[in-house]
């Protein structure tokens, strides 16, 4: 028995365009090409004396007390950002919160990245964490005490005769 054609698989015309259009498609349509992020695993509610509190799927990093009584929302707190790099797929980037609990009179929160946070109960503030405002004047005066720098070094003294 005898076969026909060429030996090489590219050398035939159906085949090369079948490969091109392949690569092209990857190309134009890369997030058809990576792997997706699995769904989080939902993380179940604490309740601590009356107030319960939740990680919810629809705000990464966030952390929420609701009064258990009345339904309503005591605050809302962002325990932590996730720093999105454009050019690389956005869902393999997500942190969800991954695990609550209250541990010596705090709540204890943990991410899919191993870090840990401790909030306080009652007003939701993340212990350690340094408010905007705070980084907003040191980064003011950083940026003022340069400016002094660069005009002083520009004086020129000359020697007078």
């Amino acid at each position: 028995m005898r076969i026909t054609g060429p030996s090489n698989p590219f050398q035939s015309p159906f085949r090369l365009k079948v490969l091109l259009a392949v690569a092209i498609s990857m190309l134009l349509f890369p997030t058809a090409a990576f792997a997706k992020r699995a769904a989080p695993h939902p993380v179940p509610p604490v309740i601590w004396h009356g107030i319960e509190y939740r990680a919810p799927l629809d705000h990464m990093g966030h952390v929420q007390a609701f009064d258990q009584a009345s339904g309503r929302l005591l605050w809302d707190s962002t325990v932590y950002h996730v720093l999105i790099v454009p050019w690389c797929e956005e869902d393999v980037q997500w942190v969800f919160v991954s695990s609550m609990q209250i541990q010596d009179g705090k709540l204890l929160v943990r991410n899919e990245k191993g870090e840990s946070f401790e909030l306080d109960l009652k007003t939701g503030r993340v212990a350690g964490q340094i408010p905007w405002f705070a980084l907003a004047i040191g980064a003011l005066v950083a940026v003022v005490a340069f400016i002094v720098w660069i005009r002083k070094g520009q004086r020129i003294e000359t020697p007078s005769a």
